[in-house]
């Protein structure tokens, strides 16, 4: 008869996570669990440890546990939390789902096709991990792995106030399928000049492009015909040179080109 060998580690404090983490080897950390599939063999459980779950709003941003819920932060309201953010909690499975999903979880679950990703990115979100000797901040659009026996203590999600937010869903409604993307468009513009924008497609890549962001800076508003032209053709070179190689370019093309040109006509 098979023998169920699975670990479960429960932690009262942050303390407690650090100190299972450099005694148990193989100890993958988990929230909700609401996107494994299969348990780990060995599982330490962070979703009542207290320092993690709180929300710790400033006049420029939020701060968020990793074991905060979607619903809890959905409950703040448009008013303390990002509009594409809000928008991507809300587009994110179901009422119960969100109960007990984690804003920690749909990052450390490393799937660029969840919801969160790419308003998580293109917001500027930062990522705090901490040690038993020191912390780490890592940008969310530079994080790729957790640093060595470290946990995750906090998600600081800038709150500016943008001129045009836009969040786009792909794919299947309130499920992860292949085809599940999101996107994200931030513009912030004074005296009908664009100061600042951003945009992230994430699906089964991320994909973001730094000269898109800055290149068209200080240009008047609106936008003429052959400026969103040239914009367009900039986002489809460097998509083109991104995607080489990749399934299913042609589609993800298609569609990251046809969401930034609804886009950019927000700002006419």
């Amino acid at each position: 008869m098979a023998t169920d060998t699975h670990s479960i580690f429960t932690a009262k404090t942050v303390n407690d996570i650090l100190y299972h983490l450099k005694t148990v080897s193989n100890l993958q950390v988990i929230g909700g669990a609401t996107y494994i599939g299969d348990l780990p063999e060995k599982a330490l459980t962070v979703r009542n440890v207290p320092e993690l779950k709180i929300i710790d709003k400033h006049e420029r941003y939020t701060d968020f546990g990793p074991a905060v819920t979607l619903n809890s932060i959905a409950h703040i309201g448009k008013t303390y939390v990002p509009s594409v953010l809000y928008e991507a909690i809300c587009q994110t499975a179901n009422h119960s789902i969100r109960n007990m999903a984690t804003i920690g979880g749909n990052i450390m679950a490393h799937d660029p096709r969840l919801s969160l990703v790419a308003p998580l990115i293109a917001l500027g979100t930062t990522l705090r991990f901490k040690t038993l000797k020191n912390s780490e901040i890592i940008p969310l659009s530079k994080f790729t792995s957790i640093p060595e026996d470290s946990v995750l203590t906090s998600i600081r999600v800038p709150t500016e106030d943008w001129n045009v937010a836009i969040f786009r869903r792909l794919g299947s409604s309130r499920m992860i399928s292949d085809n599940s993307a999101s996107f994200c468009f931030l513009a912030m513009t004074e005296k009908n000049i664009l100061i600042d924008l951003r945009i992230c497609f994430s699906g089964p890549f991320i994909f973001q492009s730094q000269e898109l962001e800055t290149k068209y800076l200080g240009t008047r508003l609106p936008l003429s015909k052959s400026t969103i032209e040239d914009f367009l053709s900039i986002a489809e070179k460097d998509f083109d040179e991104y995607v080489r190689d990749k399934e299913n370019a042609a589609m993800l093309k298609r569609q990251f080109l046809n969401l930034v040109a609804s886009s950019l006509h927000e700002l006419t």
